[in-house]
């Protein structure tokens, strides 16, 4: 970057750099309002898992013994 060798030429790039300045200024603000909306993560349904019953083995019906 060239820097000015005269005061008026001084004076004229301080004047851009200053709307240069409010112009980001400017931007920042915007951006700090206009935030992307947070992406939340999909509450998942909590599945009640029951647990595996064992299941008990079938009683067997008492047979009669026979008697001799």
């Amino acid at each position: 970057m060239v820097l000015p060798k005269t005061p008026k030429q001084c004076a004229i790039k301080i004047r851009s750099l200053k709307k240069q300045v409010t112009a980001m200024e400017k931007r920042k603000k915007a951006l700090a309002a206009k935030k992307k909306p947070v992406k939340r993560k999909a509450a998942k349904k909590k599945v009640v898992k029951r647990k595996a019953t064992k299941k008990k083995p079938a009683k067997r019906k008492a047979t009669k013994k026979k008697r001799r």
